[in-house]
């Protein structure tokens, strides 16, 4: 198809640059020609609207009539509906439609709305043909009026822009640049000048209207390598640099204030969600001149999106802390283990807190002390004065020892923001005039010398930064609201920065001695030993008694174990053994009897 249209563009390009020539030499017309007319609307309201008003003192404004502008041009009936000739030569006028997807040229068709403001004008031009041309375009809107009860139509704001162009012999192509259009769509009425004069039949009826996009630089894409160069230029260095500059600004903001207000991933995501609405709603107000500064936009947007998140890479290294002031009780045990363990009161307050340069900063979790630590010192104490304190192993990760004497286990007040305007400071007594001596005769210079002491105490940076500031503001305001009540509001911003200060904070810590620690280790390591040594002992004791014991009950069973003897040998021999130094009595024989 593309092929087909080519072939038919050059035949006709070809017919135009020969045909001239031909016809002069046989004295023979060139060919048929068409009248490119509008379409019915326009034609029927072209002819109906041709009656010029009665009215004297109404004249349709110019420079150029509406039956002017809405009258087309001519081409050959055998050549595109863009194409014109310019003797011996010809034209085509040509777009590249607003899409990266749509990278080849297109016609223009009479009547078309165009979206881009870039149109090429495709030429082939020989002998006279060739030289300088003026493209011509009046952009214009349709408007009514009813004069003497008649409806008449006229060409209103008009605008005429003239864009010079060169031919050279044969083939050229040339870009020509439209004024952009980017609130409502207009009406064009375009036509070619050579040397001065209209080329007759070449003009071309379109309506024009920009497309935000074509307001984006690096516009336009005429192929993929384009689409890359769009996408650099608006969008991957635009977001390079942002995210650069965030990091910077970040290690910055970090060196002043240490560490970031400690917000939740929630908190920046709904913060993140309301700047993009934001963003969103101002581009679709004004959309062409976001696009017009694409790459300020998106720098700005990925800068905006790069800063917390750079911002909050120290936040890892906070830990909580605990600061602990034992009292130790007159009941406590002793190391030789007289008394009993008694209870033991230990006072404790945790923080979150980040060693950073051999400094103990103790930050608070909000955006305004953030704020307040990037004008005032934070809260902090060097690590050198640090003593007694443990690294912890679980939800604390410092264990501070606090000075069993002191009043309070921590005193800590954060950097602060506190708005304190000051009209009157406080100087030194050298700074301020002594009041005369001399009576009456003296009221004069007196009296000059308290305006004079006065003048010096008035902190003239408040008063002009309050009143001079809300003056502009004001001022300000006025111009482009136009709203009292409004730009009444804005003008108090002023003072409310001029009076904010930002106040330093502290960190006070009593810490226990050097030696606390060690002493409570001996104690604790004797407290171990003493039970060692009465685990002993006890163990000692309970042996004894238990061989003791097995020792009696063996000579128990000993004895039980002789009598169970004794009465088995009496039953065995009929009584108990006699024993050898018993007298025995003599004994009766037979024969006595």
């Amino acid at each position: 198809m593309k092929r087909g249209v080519a072939v038919a563009v050059t035949a006709f390009l070809v017919v135009s640059a020969v045909a001239p020539a031909v016809a002069a030499a046989v004295g023979a017309p060139s060919g048929g020609s068409a009248t490119v007319s509008t379409s019915p609307i326009v034609a029927q309201q072209s002819a109906n609207n041709s009656t010029t008003p009665t009215e004297p003192t109404w004249e349709p404004p110019g420079p150029f009539s509406y039956r002017e502008l809405t009258t087309g041009g001519t081409h050959d009936a055998d050549a595109p509906p863009a194409a014109r000739s310019l003797g011996m030569g010809g034209i085509i006028l040509r777009y590249v439609p607003v899409s990266p997807l749509q990278t080849s040229a297109q016609p223009l068709k009479s009547g078309q709305r165009l979206e881009t403001d870039y149109i090429q004008a495709y030429t082939a031009t020989y002998g006279d043909a060739v030289g300088e041309y003026q493209f011509v375009v009046v952009f214009w809107e349709k408007q009514t009026k009813r004069v003497n009860g008649t409806t008449v139509s006229y060409a209103a704001n008009q605008s005429v822009q003239r864009i010079s162009f060169q031919t050279s012999e044969g083939y050229a192509t040339s870009q020509l640049k439209l004024r952009s259009h980017f609130e409502d769509s207009v009406r064009a009425t375009a036509w070619i000048e050579h040397n001065g004069e209209r080329v007759q039949g070449a003009r071309w009826l379109f309506s024009h209207r920009s497309n935000p996009l074509t307001a984006s630089p690096a516009y336009p894409i005429n192929g993929k390598g384009d689409i890359w160069r769009w996408a650099s230029v608006n969008l991957i260095l635009p977001a390079l640099a942002g995210t650069l500059v965030s990091g910077a600004t970040a290690r910055h903001v970090l060196d002043r204030v240490v560490v970031s207000a400690q917000k939740s991933e929630i908190f920046w995501g709904v913060s993140l969600a309301l700047v993009i609405a934001a963003a969103v709603g101002v581009a679709t107000w004004q959309t062409a001149v976001v696009l017009a500064n694409a790459p300020f936009v998106v720098g700005i947007l990925m800068g905006a999106v790069a800063f917390p998140v750079m911002l909050s890479l120290r936040d890892a290294d906070v830990t909580q802390a605990g600061f602990f002031r034992r009292e130790v009780h007159n009941d406590a045990v002793s190391p030789g283990g007289e008394g009993r363990p008694g209870t033991r009161r230990v006072s404790n307050t945790l923080k979150d807190v980040i060693e950073h340069d051999d400094t103990l900063y103790a930050p608070a979790k909000s955006i305004r002390s953030m704020l307040a630590r990037y004008w005032a010192a934070p809260a902090s104490v060097p690590v050198e004065e640090m003593r007694s304190y443990d690294s912890g192993d679980g939800d604390l990760g410092r264990l501070f020892e606090v000075d069993p004497e002191s009043d309070k286990v921590l005193k800590h007040t954060p950097a602060r923001l506190t708005f304190a305007p000051t009209v009157l400071r406080e100087v030194d007594d050298d700074e301020l005039a002594d009041a005369p001596e001399g009576g009456i005769a003296a009221v004069p210079k007196a009296i000059s010398v308290q305006l004079s002491n006065l003048a010096t105490r008035i902190n003239w940076r408040f008063v002009t930064i309050a009143l001079g500031g809300g003056a502009v503001v004001y001022g300000v305001g006025m111009a482009v609201f136009n709203a009292p009540l409004i730009a009444g509001g804005a003008a108090l911003l002023p003072a409310l920065v001029g009076g904010t200060e930002a106040r330093d904070g502290r960190l006070d810590v009593d810490w226990g001695p050097t030696h606390y620690e060690d002493v409570r280790a001996i104690v604790a390591t004797e407290r171990d030993e003493y039970k060692d040594r009465s685990t002993y002992d006890a163990l000692l004791e309970a042996i004894t008694e238990i061989e003791f014991d097995q020792h009696k009950r063996a000579l128990q069973f000993a004895d039980k174990l002789r009598s169970q003897a004794q009465e088995l040998s009496d039953e065995t021999h009929g009584g108990p053994p006699v024993a050898d130094d018993a007298a025995s009595e003599p004994s009766t024989g037979v024969a006595d009897d």
